[in-house]
């Protein structure tokens, strides 16, 4: 039986509320993001699983100067454990749905991304964990990737351990044995977002209103607070309807 959005997002969730607005920002804005490099905002929908998606706290499309479209589908968690323990279920069933996504017959390699937005998350395993990601980006082949972990190679044990605990939640979560090919490509497009916390799940706001002052007229660029607090309130409330906002929805 389908969950209602408005009790598996929760209209009420503060810091998932407050990271969709961000994203929805960069879209009134037409900016780039976290997340994908290179594009800008075009699409943010919300508590999406009811229409096929895994990860379905918040999905970000975006698009480059060609119109070529790449999608972002995230998971939001106030607070990670990084790890591969039988009691992390948050952690768990990020890579769970992450691997699902990955198999989509829709899913674009190389181009598409998927993880996590988090408020807190031990500053170790969060570096260990994105330095691991980008070496698989940057590897070409999975034989140069996989020699970073030879006895000489250039990994440390948080480094390491972060790639075992993958490789075996991956291993667990498939019907096969997962290939070092299937690894690599995995973490490749993987991301691991940080959205630092000030209080009470509130995200940093500056860059958001930032975003909505170089929208407005210059006499009116001091009611950007306020637009973001309604940019907020429109979050919330699209979780709870499960939306899908375009650039052209500002102008409906």
């Amino acid at each position: 039986m389908a969950q209602s959005p408005e009790l598996s997002g929760g209209e009420g969730f503060t810091f998932e509320g407050n990271v969709a607005a961000f994203y929805l920002t960069a879209l009134l804005a037409e900016a780039s993001a976290p997340g994908i490099k290179d594009r800008v905002v075009a699409n943010v929908s919300v508590q999406q699983r009811d229409f096929g998606e895994q990860l379905d706290d918040i999905i970000v499309d975006f698009k480059d100067t060609n119109h070529n479209n790449a999608r972002l589908s995230l998971q939001v968690k106030r607070s990670l454990i990084i790890s591969k323990a039988k009691t992390n279920t948050d952690f768990r069933e990020i890579i769970r749905d992450s691997w699902a996504t990955f198999r989509k017959a829709d899913f674009c390699k190389y181009v598409d991304r998927y993880g996590a937005v988090v408020g807190t998350v031990t500053p170790a395993k969060e570096r260990a964990m994105n330095t691991l990601c980008g070496w698989a980006r940057e590897s070409l082949t999975t034989k140069h990737f996989e020699d970073r972990f030879a006895k000489d190679g250039n990994s440390n044990k948080d480094i390491r351990t972060a790639k075992s605990d993958i490789t075996s939640l991956l291993n667990e979560m498939s019907e096969v044995v997962c290939t070092q090919e299937d690894v690599h490509q995995f973490l490749a497009h993987f991301v691991l977002i940080s959205f630092p916390v000030h209080s009470e799940g509130v995200v940093n706001t500056s860059e958001a209103i930032n975003h909505i002052r170089n929208c407005l007229d210059p006499n009116q660029s001091q009611k950007a607070p306020l637009v973001w607090s309604k940019m907020v309130q429109l979050a919330r409330e699209s979780a709870g309807k499960a939306v899908n906002l375009t650039g052209l929805d500002w102008y409906a």
